[in-house]
């Protein structure tokens, strides 16, 4: 009886609403009130939350996923898929702001915010469960609500901050700057940091900690271009001695891989990871996606991300087509050997490099970056020139990164080079692209998020 209550209570809490500005229903309320009571209970609503985000939304890696959009978007990804599905759509460059994912990502997103809220109102007006537990969940809580606001923002732009799953409020809600909603979103991870416990084995890195929020609070440094938080950030987890790269990159993604930060895990416990499931292909030509020839062309000499990171497919003509590789499950096993990594210290050592380069220091951003290159049998990098230091810290994070929850689009934003590169694989790129248009029909129920981006 109580697993049967634990699941029916987790996913009334879990329903949420289809727009994040419509009405709480009643029974949510009533829900809650039973949830709050119980460790088990309020455990099993958390873990809908996470399911929910490994599922649909930014950080999964399903087709679903935005990580599959933003890279047709860019220049990883060619879509194989049928004109006017949501891949061909993002590759071709011809989505609006009726498109059906750029609506579904924002609405899955707030919806996700909802749930986020509803479990940090549903603890703090706990009096049942213990001090230590709800702040411990809180912290879960508000590193969430950071993380996804922090990928609405860098992809649409100024936002609503949604903190409250108060209907009336939530209606009428505007758009604030992004510089608001970064300063929120620190925030959020400020106190998460010390909500959290600072580290969790490995194998079992699938709730946020506190080595995690020094993770996005690195990353949301590197987008400010804030490079003293960078560094300080980067390096609390850099230096923590639980973490370090894999020198055998075959590792990275195992699910007890050492430079795994956070993690999702898998539906079940036989199951593949979303990109597992997504993007090997298994026949050829693709039905869906494939590497872009361009982006296979660009590996340097020798460098092991190519061939162990890099599968290969070829049709009946012999033609090849490229995929990523990383997750090397693709099917149920007896066990699932792979977690969804959100996550990871190698993306640390990279926004460290470049805050070093940034402060001046490039003796030390070349150690940063020679860490990584020397671990996939690349040479090390010998001179101090800046300039040079940045377009490694580029390439590297390109070759590094790939297919991994938008990277890429966002690095060319953070580089100023969007326009430079996009229009040289992209012809009908438009400046305006750097950002997605707020769904039109969120726009219709609330006046409030006029004006729409320019160019859409």
């Amino acid at each position: 009886m109580k697993n049967i209550l634990i699941t029916i209570s987790a996913a009334l809490l879990i329903c949420g609403c289809s727009k994040f500005t419509e009405l709480d229903l009643p029974q949510d309320q009533i829900t809650r009130d039973y949830i709050f009571k119980d460790e088990g209970l309020a455990n099993s609503a958390m873990a809908g939350i996470y399911r929910s985000l490994e599922s649909s939304g930014f950080v999964s890696g399903s087709s679903t996923g935005a990580q599959s959009y933003l890279s047709c978007y860019t220049d990883e990804l060619t879509s194989y898929a049928l004109a006017g599905t949501d891949t061909s759509q993002f590759f071709s460059l011809t989505h609006n702001a009726l498109t059906p994912t750029v609506n579904s990502l924002w609405t899955v997103s707030y919806n996700q915010i909802y749930n986020i809220n509803a479990m940090v109102e549903g603890l703090e007006q706990s009096t049942q469960l213990s001090q230590a537990f709800r702040q411990k969940l809180r912290g879960e809580a508000l590193f969430l609500r950071a993380m996804v606001h922090l990928y609405l923002t860098n992809t649409y732009g100024d936002i609503p901050f949604i903190s409250t799953t108060a209907y009336e409020q939530n209606q009428q809600v505007r758009r604030q700057p992004q510089a608001e909603v970064y300063a929120k979103i620190k925030a959020d991870l400020t106190q998460a940091a010390i909500d959290l416990p600072a580290t969790l084995p490995k194998g079992s890195r699938v709730k946020p900690t506190k080595m995690a929020a020094y993770a996005l609070l690195a990353r949301l440094a590197y987008y400010q271009e804030q490079w003293d938080d960078a560094v300080r950030y980067s390096g609390l987890v850099i230096n923590y001695a639980d973490y370090g790269m894999e020198m055998s990159i075959d590792r990275t993604f195992l699910k007890d891989s050492s430079s795994a930060i956070w993690q999702l895990m898998p539906s079940t416990a036989t199951s593949a990871t979303q990109q597992g499931n997504f993007f090997v292909l298994r026949t050829a030509p693709p039905a869906r996606v494939a590497l872009s020839p361009a982006f296979i062309t660009g590996f340097e000499a020798g460098d092991q991300r190519r061939t162990k990171w890099v599968g290969e497919i070829k049709d009946s003509q012999g033609k090849s087509y490229y995929y990523p590789f990383k997750y090397k499950q693709f099917t149920v096993a007896t066990v699932s050997s792979e977690y969804s990594v959100v996550f990871r210290v190698e993306e640390l050592y990279l926004i460290r490099a470049e805050g070093y380069i940034r402060q001046g220091q490039s003796e030390l951003a070349k150690n940063d970056l020679n860490k990584l290159r020397l671990r996939v049998g690349l040479s090390a990098l010998t001179g101090a020139d800046q300039n040079i230091l940045l377009a490694a810290v580029q390439k590297e994070r390109r070759y590094e990164l790939f297919t991994e929850f938008g990277h890429r689009f966002y690095d060319l934003k953070h580089f100023k080079i969007i326009d430079q590169v996009m229009t040289a694989v992209k012809p009908n790129w438009k400046t305006t692209f750097s950002l997605w248009p707020v769904p039109e029909p969120e726009m219709l129920l609330n006046p409030n998020l006029n004006p729409q981006n320019n160019g859409y």
